[in-house]
């Protein structure tokens, strides 16, 4: 007769207290999560009750009715680590041959939403870097052009100067795979351009020079990095009191989703977001949705009725 599934779970338990030193809220955690998975197991049929009759294929049940329950994914993550620590620990004390939890799989993570700048907000930051500072020239521009035109922070730094035609309002950007790709810039960053381009001698740290190819230079005349467009985000950020979970990308998705927002079709934002699959533009349809969920609730008749 082998061992009972409530015995062996009070003994991984004394287990975690004693040996792991386990908080009391882990040993909760422990025991709520056995103690259903041993609950599901003697409904089955035939029932279940001897630890060597678990097997991958209840397991897999097991944690099947979890997601038909409706339970966050963190909830069905912890009820998955608890059982696979309990048949690893049976497993090392030789109470078990082999592990049926070994392929149990974590639940897939929920892809975050990508933040987004709030047009207020947007407003603000790109209002911060001080127009009399020679060095703010180049901050503006670059903040400017995050947002005016989408592109991500390597093609942003990787631009020369000879990628930009002031007189056709455009610029010619690198991307993924070295593809090219021409996207239009607006008269603000015309102007921005000029003046940052004028300023380039007074900001340089002295006896250093300008490297000639790159657009977005540092003080000492060598080209910006992607490291340095973040610690400038993150300048920005402090200074104006917006929160620091915004990141240089914040600015592509915010681009998009405010093209999308007012009226872009998702081809247009595709081109000048250099997606290979339209399927990646998509994403942004998924903000948009919210918004949309929102104004049906708020605006509908039949939105709230149960």
């Amino acid at each position: 007769m082998g061992m009972h599934i409530d015995e062996a779970i009070d003994n991984f338990l004394v287990f975690q207290t004693i040996e792991k030193n386990s908080s009391k809220l882990t040993i909760k955690a422990y025991s709520k999560d056995l103690i259903e998975l041993a609950d599901y197991a003697t409904m089955t049929s035939p029932p279940v009750s001897e630890i060597e009759q678990f097997d991958y294929f209840l397991l897999r049940a097991f944690v099947a009715t979890l997601y038909d329950r409706g339970l966050a994914k963190s909830s069905i993550e912890r009820k998955v680590a608890s059982t696979r620590s309990f048949f690893k620990y049976l497993q090392k004390k030789m109470l078990i041959e082999d592990n049926p939890s070994r392929m149990l799989k974590f639940p897939k993570k929920e892809k975050k939403l990508p933040s987004v700048f709030p047009v207020d907000d947007i407003e603000q930051l790109l209002d911060s870097p001080d127009d009399n500072d020679t060095a703010a020239h180049r901050d503006r521009l670059i903040l400017e052009l995050l947002y005016g035109t989408g592109v991500r922070v390597s093609e942003l730094v990787g631009l020369n100067v000879s990628d930009v035609d002031i007189g056709g309002a455009r610029l010619r950007v690198r991307g993924k795979g070295k593809k090219e790709r021409i996207i239009p810039i607006a008269d603000l960053h015309i102007t921005l351009l000029r003046k940052y381009i004028s300023s380039i001698p007074f900001f340089l740290t002295s006896g250093y020079s300008a490297d000639a190819s790159a657009l977005i230079i540092n003080r000492r005349g060598g080209r910006f990095s992607s490291r340095n467009i973040g610690e400038l985000v993150k300048k920005y950020l402090k200074k104006t009191g917006l929160p620091d979970n915004y990141s240089p990308h914040s600015f592509r998705h915010t681009f998009a989703t405010h093209l999308l927002s007012n009226g872009a079709d998702l081809r247009s934002i595709q081109e000048l977001l250099g997606h290979e699959s339209l399927s990646t533009t998509q994403k942004y349809t998924h903000l948009d949705l919210q918004k949309l969920l929102e104004s049906y609730k708020d605006a509908h008749p039949k939105a709230n009725e149960h």
